[in-house]
């Protein structure tokens, strides 16, 4: 059912199409996010209203102070570290997931997720089964 409205920026009347329509047209709608971001027209568009330089407050001091300081202790950190390491970590890593793998196959290969091939042939059991049913239920007569 629509409703007669006014229109949030125009205050024009205009037939709403769902009860959440606030703005008559989408030239409105975006005419009110302009009016409410604080843009400004110039000369064929709108554009944000610059603020000019801001002074810094002394939180904003403190807290740049802090983020240098963190910045230098996480460089130091860093430039501690060698490529060597890193390569290690990662054959390291490969070697164990590798075995891990490998041990689940031969000792427990239900516990690995299903590939393609396996999802294939249970779908061919599960026609098979179906095959069965149908031949017990109507004693191999085809419908």
């Amino acid at each position: 059912m629509k409703k007669i409205k006014n229109c949030k920026h125009c205050h024009e009347q205009f037939e709403a199409r769902r009860s959440n329509h606030v703005y008559c047209t989408n030239s409105c709608k975006t005419k009110a996010s302009y009016k409410r971001n604080d843009y400004k027209y110039i000369s064929g568009h709108y554009q944000k209203k610059e603020t000019g330089l801001k002074i810094p407050d002394e939180n904003t001091l403190n807290n740049s102070v802090v983020l240098e300081e963190k910045l230098a202790a996480i460089e130091k950190r860093i430039s501690g570290i060698n490529l060597d390491s890193i390569k290690n970590t990662m054959i390291g890593t490969a070697a164990a997931d590798s075995i891990a793998y490998g041990l689940k196959k031969t000792f427990m290969p239900n516990t690995l997720p299903a590939t393609k091939n396996d999802i294939l042939l249970l779908n061919e059991e599960m026609k098979q089964i179906k095959r069965l049913m149908f031949e017990l239920k109507y004693g191999g007569k085809n419908l």
